[in-house]
């Protein structure tokens, strides 16, 4: 079984549950490994008895003629057993690493599609969060699944095998094995609880920690502007030392836990060897069944003992992949059902795709400027009011341009329009349709997004335009490069549309960002919306002219909503909605 095999079941069986332990394909696959796992154990015992027959034979003193064939034949079956064990090791091994691969795909592959589906304006945790938690809080689950419970399933299997054949063999042997054994998992349980309590504690150090690196490194430049460095490295120190601390109390438990094992096991086995000792000294003559323990019988008793206690050994360590990765899960659920939470309060990428959105799309090669209305919208972000009983009318094919104080509301307005937040109330309608029933990836196809702080990614210009419109020509990239009043900074590049930036733009000034966004934005020549947030902020006043005439010939024929503070954008002929904190007015300019 493949790994896709197991992630379809994963998928299909357990939708809307994506952190659960084992789906059934998974569960099959840990449960071939636990079998594989207990057979490879028992087969130790054919081994023991080879063993324990031809030591006896030789400690005994009576060799005889037979005893080179009878050594040859127990070394050779002693061999096959051990290629045999080697074999079922290698198969449950693999068995295990599958189930544990899958578990860890399917789990990073719904987390990352619901992040996907949720609104990029949603409050998520920080990305360094986010990225720690898919990475380490990921990776503690395929211990955890693909060992503990195999283990588990040979802790029920392999103890009762060799207790049983112990049994025949000696009663009291077994009855010594019997007290000694149980006493392991009742410790390793009660030392567990503090061991899950410690790791939770250190995985989300461990979270806090990556997401504070990340941040401080993200931000490092700034940092070294404003001449932070050491302050933060001071920060980073404390952060370390934390991590430090946490660290040696889960190894203090670890250690502890290994102790107590190590000493009952220890224990179990000296006693056995005692009774064993003892019974062929003849001071000790009960413990078996008819005749007294033999040679051969104390050494085979001796040879099992050691085996009895490696499950336990394996469950025990195995454990400690059990507590971290309880922990690991209990952090993923939280953070699916935050994304699941911030998904429900902005809204679904992906609307209801009826019949009706279909007849907003528009033919091929048109442009449909679409009607905007606001019926009394109202919309809370973060417990907070931030529009409040608005309505507003926007014709098809004008202007209308968002103006006001920082908070007032202009990039919640457009990102409402974006399908971005759900409305507490009110409702937005497009072309006489509530927004909510159409197709929002269609209806993101017919918006151009011209925004502040535009994304550019590693690659070239061309690569970077042709996310717009992915079947443009040349001829059309040169177009919408002149219109966005970037055709002097493409030619002056020494490899043209063919030259290599790096993420986020690096290489091109922010004056020349925008107006590359701006050509891609205006490569996407059908689309009858232009929404643009703060296009000319921080421009000098060359660029913000360029911007502008750009955007002025962009709107053509199209419906565009400007939210600025830039007096020059507020000199555009247009329907003007000025926006305050306590109150929304409209005025038109």
């Amino acid at each position: 079984m493949t790994v896709s095999a197991a992630k379809d079941a994963a998928e299909s069986g357990e939708q809307g549950e994506p952190i659960a332990d084992l789906v059934p394909a998974e569960k099959r696959l840990v449960r071939k490994a636990g079998w594989l796992l207990s057979i490879a154990d028992l087969l130790w015992i054919g081994q023991a008895a080879l063993l324990s027959l031809v030591i006896s034979e030789f400690v005994t003193g009576r060799p005889q003629a037979g005893f080179v064939p009878l050594l040859a034949a127990a070394t050779a079956g002693f061999i096959a057993l051990a290629g045999v064990r080697q074999w079922l090791g290698l198969k449950a091994t693999a068995s295990a690493r599958l189930a544990a691969r899958a578990v860890k795909t399917r789990v990073r592959t719904t987390l990352l599609a619901a992040i996907a589906k949720t609104s990029p304006a949603a409050a998520l945790p920080s990305s360094g969060h986010v990225a720690a938690t898919l990475s380490e809080q990921v990776d503690a689950l395929g211990p955890y699944l693909g060992n503990f419970y195999p283990q588990q399933f040979r802790l029920k299997v392999v103890p009762l095998g060799i207790l049983a054949v112990t049994f025949y063999v000696s009663w009291l042997a077994a009855v010594i094995l019997m007290i000694a054994g149980p006493v392991i998992p009742l410790f390793m349980a009660l030392i567990g609880i503090r061991a899950k309590a410690a790791s939770e504690g250190q995985q989300e150090e461990l979270t806090r920690m990556s997401g504070f690196l990340l941040d401080r490194v993200r931000g490092l430049e700034t940092l070294r502007l404003f001449g932070a460095l050491g302050q933060t490295e001071a920060q980073i120190d404390r952060v370390g030392e934390a991590f430090r601390i946490g660290t040696m109390r889960v190894l203090k438990i670890a250690f502890l836990s290994s102790t107590v094992l190590e000493l009952f096991s220890a224990l179990g086995i000296a006693f056995v060897a005692v009774f064993v000792g003892f019974s062929l000294l003849g001071s000790v003559t009960v413990g078996t069944w008819d005749a007294p323990l033999t040679f051969g019988g104390g050494f085979f008793v001796l040879l099992l003992a050691p085996e009895f206690f490696a499950p336990l050994r394996a469950y025990a360590a195995a454990y400690h992949d059990r507590a971290a990765g309880l922990a690991a899960k209990e952090k993923l659920q939280d953070l699916y059902s935050t994304i699941i939470a911030q998904g429900v309060q902005s809204g679904s990428p992906e609307g209801s795709g009826g019949a009706e959105d279909k007849a907003t799309e528009p033919a091929s090669g048109q442009i449909s400027a679409p009607g905007i209305r606001l019926d009394h919208l109202t919309v809370s972000l973060g417990g907070k009011s931030i529009i409040r009983d608005f309505s507003l009318e926007i014709p098809s094919g004008e202007t209308a341009i968002l103006t006001g104080p920082s908070g007032a509301g202009k990039t919640t307005l457009l990102d409402c329009l974006l399908g971005l937040h759900r409305p507490d109330s009110g409702r937005i309608v497009i072309d006489g349709k509530d927004l909510l029933t159409l197709d929002l990836g269609r209806w993101r196809q017919e918006i151009c997004w011209v925004g502040q702080n535009p994304r550019l990614f590693h690659g070239s210009l061309r690569a970077n335009l042709l996310r717009s419109d992915p079947q443009a020509s040349t001829e059309d990239m040169m177009q919408a490069v002149r219109l966005a009043g970037a055709a002097a900074l493409v030619e002056s590049l020494p490899r043209g549309l063919e030259t290599i930036i790096g993420e986020d733009g690096f290489g091109l000034s922010v004056g020349e960002k925008r107006r590359i966004a701006l050509a891609r934005a205006a490569l996407r020549k059908t689309a009858g919306l232009i929404l643009a947030d703060e296009p000319t902020a921080g421009l000098d006043d060359q660029t913000a002219n360029d911007v502008i005439a750009g955007l002025t010939k962009m709107a053509a024929g199209r419906t565009l909503i400007l939210a600025t503070h830039d007096p020059k954008l507020m000199s555009v002929p247009g329907q003007r909605i000025e926006l305050d904190a306590a109150h929304l007015t409209e005025a038109t300019a």
